[in-house]
């Protein structure tokens, strides 16, 4: 017969087995996790903001903001993550964003949730890799001067810029159709721009304040090759 002692010497066997087991999860790399996932979203290739590669995931919960967001506090502060205070998180968007820390790997976590008028959350996930100096790459389209929040993107179909800017819609408009004629391109609709085999489209809409958002994308023209102009 197993005496108490040696029952809670197999109990404490057993904790100190899970514990191991936990602290190797731990150890692997980070998963998002989200609860009451309905669909998601495959968002392919690295995006570059600022330099620094970036990947995208998006999915779609049954769960209100206010779970995820919680659930997801939880699970960065399980995983050692460093949280900064919510007066120094960023939140560049109307929608809520919270961000965290991996400080042993050097990659940031940072989630965006948009509730939807059906109940579901649409939640935005990305992790951004610190651990190399940023690359400064030429981007294929000018920018507005003044431009903040610059996102590059480039994927197997397109490449896209995206970013901020203090100004009017008419302004930025104006100035591509300025710099883009001077680079050879004709504006054969409005805000869309032709050069050979290379095709641009600009797209711009007021944002909050006096900001507009801008986005630009880049692909081959109908009826032409992919990258049959494309610099490489």
């Amino acid at each position: 017969m197993r005496t108490r002692g040696a029952r809670w010497a197999g109990l404490a066997l057993w904790g100190a087995l899970l514990g191991a087991g936990e602290a190797a999860a731990q150890r692997l790399p980070f998963t998002w996790d989200v609860p009451q996932v309905v669909d998601a979203v495959d968002v392919p290739g690295v995006m570059m903001a600022d330099g620094i590669p970036v990947r995208i995931h998006a999915v779609r919960s049954k769960e209100k903001p206010q779970v995820l967001l919680q659930h997801l506090v939880d699970r960065f502060l399980a995983w050692g993550f460093f949280i900064p205070p919510v007066e120094q998180q960023a939140q560049p968007f109307r929608q809520p964003q919270l961000t965290a820390l991996d400080t042993e790997r050097l990659i940031s976590y940072t989630v965006i949730l948009q509730p939807y008028p059906d109940g579901t959350t649409a939640v935005y996930l990305g992790e951004a890799d610190l651990s190399q100096p940023p690359t400064r790459s030429s981007s294929f389209a000018p920018i507005f001067p003044g431009a903040s929040e610059v996102l590059h993107s480039d994927v197997e179909a397109a490449r896209s810029l995206t970013y901020s800017a203090a100004a009017k819609q008419p302004e930025v408009e104006t100035f591509y159709r300025e710099e883009l004629g001077k680079a050879g391109y004709t504006e054969v609709e409005k805000n869309l721009y032709r050069n050979g085999s290379d095709e641009l489209q600009v797209m711009v809409r007021p944002a909050k304040g006096e900001q507009v958002s801008v986005v630009v994308i880049r692909r081959a023209a109908p009826g032409t090759e992919p990258g049959s102009d494309d610099e490489g």
